[in-house]
């Protein structure tokens, strides 16, 4: 076979698969939005004081657990399996127009936001901190179950177990978006709900477009970061269709690393006001600090506008709110190795002890991955628009501490990932991209009905079957998957060269020392 045939033949392996990703996207989203059609049921949350005319909507039929769930197990799975698609089509040439990616991702994003939000209640406690701060209390000092004592309020008596006693652990940025929904949504919780859903349809979009924006004119880099950060159906389940604040705070530092270029004080305001919405987007903080290491000028300056915004933003709400979003640290979420660990050490010593065990343990995961894949990530699709620029080292920098985080956190849910994939979208192609297709996708089913089946808002009891089995996804399958996953990544880092430490700083302190004794 002549080189052209080869290129021919590799571009129509392209397409197909290609084809079949675009198809594979369409059907995950059908399959949403159709649970999301068809009402209140274990996946789908029910919003009171509902507004016919008005987003989002839904129709009254009361679908069984098995139906619903197996319909999310299906989108997910498919989902996952396009974006995988996607991968390999890139890589065998697929060039479909661009705006027509732009377009899947923007339609697909829009007709999730026109259905209820699903799996997890999260969106039902952003609701209610909105009202308590809207009717003038604090979310940080006073829990919905606080309040309702004070009289009945149909937004925050929607709030499902286990967070009626849970104060506010988000920033304040996240805070006074909450508060506007709930000042537009009134004691509509479906009006409130959709005003949240649309920030996150609103972050995720800008997100995506900044992304191509970051890459430039080059087509194959755009059409990689349209398909795995704008249209990603992974992350349209795992964070749009939850209504996950987690979208608002990447965006603010996808804006960050945007200014980097050329207004570094500005990133660092950018980064801060991220920061202030969910305090984990600090590790694109680290990512971009790490970036501007050889000029430390440029990094303090960073540093300054970090500073300036988050210590002004937490000073206009108090202390206790930088406190709150704190306490998520020591938290162990079930579905990763961590909480198999705590079940069985919690046999034969104390909790304390175990997970401040399991917490080193953790940080030294972080660490140790985060060096394997700084030695083979590969390079950064973001062009270097200036010898000093560090986005694409940023960039590429903020893609590794993401997965070496979520991979090796003891608190990590679907939704986390968001990070890990927009800066994902924006370096090469490698075996990681697999990796994390099945992470997501695990994760994201483990977390189908995704609620506390005994919450009274749960349009159906979960029946015994379907409560077992996705309790044994969650706890048994998905820590071994993400296991596995982890211990994959390592392996294909140190087989692609990796060192578990390349650094020689140790050696040349002990060398140093005998010289110093001889001039003596």
């Amino acid at each position: 076979m002549s080189a052209d045939e080869t290129i021919a033949a590799d571009l129509r392996l392209g397409n197909k698969y290609g084809r079949r990703a675009v198809a594979l996207y369409l059907a995950c989203a059908a399959l949403i939005v159709a649970v999301g059609l068809l009402g209140p049921s274990v996946v789908v949350l029910t919003l009171t004081n509902r507004h016919a005319w008005l987003p989002s909507y839904w129709f009254t039929t009361k679908p069984s657990d098995w139906l619903v769930s197996v319909m999310i197990y299906i989108a997910i799975l498919l989902g996952g399996y396009g974006v995988y698609l996607a991968t390999k089509a890139l890589k065998h040439g697929w060039a479909p127009r661009v705006d027509r990616l732009i377009a899947l991702g923007i339609g697909t994003t829009v007709a999730i936001t026109l259905v209820p939000p699903m799996a997890s209640g999260d969106v039902l406690i952003y609701a209610a901190y909105g009202r308590i701060m809207a009717l003038g209390g604090d979310p940080y000092t006073a829990s919905p179950a606080d309040t309702i004592r004070l009289g009945y309020d149909p937004v925050i008596a929607a709030t499902e177990r286990p967070w009626q006693g849970a104060r506010s652990v988000y920033g304040p940025v996240a805070t006074w978006i909450q508060w506007l929904s709930s000042v537009i949504g009134g004691d509509s919780a479906q009006l409130t709900v959709w005003m949240l859903q649309l920030s996150v349809a609103i972050s995720l979009v800008v997100t995506g477009l900044l992304l191509v924006k970051l890459v430039g004119p080059h087509l194959p880099a755009r059409r990689r970061v349209i398909m795995l950060g704008l249209a990603n159906p992974l992350l349209l389940w795992s964070v749009l269709a939850g209504a996950h604040n987690d979208a608002i705070a990447v965006m603010f530092a996808v804006i960050a690393l945007v200014l980097l270029r050329r207004h570094v004080f500005w990133a660092g305001i950018m980064l801060g006001v991220a920061g202030c919405t969910k305090l984990s987007i600090g590790l694109v903080g680290v990512a971009m600090l790490w970036a501007l290491r050889a000029d430390r000028r440029k990094a303090v300056i960073f540093c300054g506008g970090g500073a300036l915004a988050m210590g002004g933003l937490y000073a206009i709400v108090g202390l206790q709110a930088f406190q709150q979003a704190r306490s998520q640290t020591s938290f162990i979420s079930t579905g990763t190795p961590h909480k198999v660990l705590l079940s069985f050490f919690d046999l034969f010593l104390p909790g304390p002890v175990v997970r401040t065990f399991l917490a080193i343990l953790a940080w030294i995961g972080l660490i140790v991955v985060a060096i394997l894949l700084t030695q083979v990530f590969p390079k950064s699709l973001v062009p270097q628009t200036h010898p000093d620029d560090p986005t694409p080292a940023a960039i590429r920098y903020t893609a590794i501490y993401a997965i070496a985080w979520v991979l090796t956190a003891m608190y990590s849910l679907p939704w986390y990932d968001v990070i890990a994939w927009v800066a994902l979208a924006a370096v090469a192609a490698s075996k990681v991209d697999g990796l994390m297709v099945i992470r997501t996708t695990m994760l994201a089913i483990a977390y189908v009905p995704g609620r506390d089946p005994h919450a009274r808002q749960v349009a159906a009891s979960l029946s015994d079957s379907i409560e077992f089995f996705s309790a044994r996804l969650r706890d048994t399958l998905c820590p071994a998957v993400e296991l596995a996953v982890l211990i994959g990544l390592i392996v294909w880092a140190r087989r692609s060269g990796a060192q578990w430490w390349p650094y020689d700083w140790p050696r040349r302190k002990q060398k140093a020392v005998p010289q110093q004794a001889e001039a003596h």
